[in-house]
């Protein structure tokens, strides 16, 4: 069953509300979490004491005031003018690119470490652009493309979820044959000099949470050169019952575990576990 607030979520339940809201538990109380969207989570995951004064182990990553470029180091401001010399940002229409953002999607993929390399399937993909399309016709989601100035060729594309008081960034991938130019600081430069207007009242462009294991550093990334900032709060997780003893027993070998979760899936996924499961006890 749908329960308000509430979404399922990489066999977890998380809130459906912005990051900034505080959810609805009482579904955790009257236990009906356990069954949502006809699946059973393993886990349920929130946070509380949004954007915290005290320095936390767990927070969002967030964008709420206008990027100012003279603030930069000068390496950094070079090379977010080198990328606006080579590209041309501009919001699209998915439907218009279906088999330039297939590419894109795919060849970016190639690029993650075998360990979570997610499988593309282009049937389920060109789902998604139809949604995507729909979605940007509701004014609920804006597409940005990179297309590379010389050749006209789209080399990377963003997505970015409407809300009301917040925008989510969603999806950035890009070419990596094309990363030498710069195409990752294009894409960030178009969209906040689009949204530079929409920072008022507390609104905000959130890049999601801490990452745990995610080697690509993006969220650091965005923080070095754009001005992003950390939203600290509390991370809180309960288990199912069952899930609650094994995380229990197995935390005494987390160390262990990180160690081989360099190398294998399962083990990967445990560690991520286990790692949150140390946030939140700090």
């Amino acid at each position: 069953m749908r329960i308000n607030g509430w979404k399922y979520y990489n066999h977890a339940a998380i809130p459906s509300t912005a990051p900034h809201e505080v959810p609805d538990l009482s579904p955790l109380t009257d236990g009906s979490i356990w069954n949502i969207e006809g699946r059973k989570p393993l886990l349920v995951r929130y946070t509380t004491d949004w954007d915290s004064k005290n320095h936390t182990n767990w927070w969002y990553v967030i964008k709420d005031s206008p990027f100012d470029i003279s603030l930069l180091k000068t390496k950094r401001r070079y090379e977010i003018t080198k990328a606006k010399r080579f590209f041309d940002v501009r919001e699209i229409d998915p439907i218009e690119y279906v088999e330039s953002l297939m590419e894109v999607h795919e060849k970016a993929l190639m690029a993650y470490p075998a360990k979570y390399r997610p499988m593309f399937d282009k049937d389920l993909f060109k789902l998604d652009l139809m949604k995507w399309h729909e979605q940007v016709e509701k004014k609920t989601l804006k597409i940005y493309g990179a297309f590379f100035k010389e050749t006209g060729k789209l080399c990377g594309y963003s997505c970015l979820i409407l809300e009301k008081k917040y925008c989510d960034f969603a999806i950035q991938k890009t070419i990596p044959a094309f990363e030498k130019y710069n195409v990752n600081a294009a894409l960030v430069n178009g969209i906040l000099e689009s949204f530079k207007d929409m920072f008022v009242g507390g609104y905000y462009i959130c890049d999601g949470s801490r990452s745990i294991y995610h080697e690509t550093h993006f969220q650091d990334y965005l923080e070095k050169y754009f001005g992003f900032r950390k939203a600290y709060c509390k991370l809180k997780i309960i288990y199912f019952p069952f899930l609650k003893k094994i995380v229990s027993f197995l935390y005494a070998f987390r160390s262990l575990i990180y160690k081989f979760g360099q190398y294998n899936g399962l083990f990967h996924q445990l560690s991520a576990i286990l790692k949150m499961e140390e946030i939140s006890r700090k």
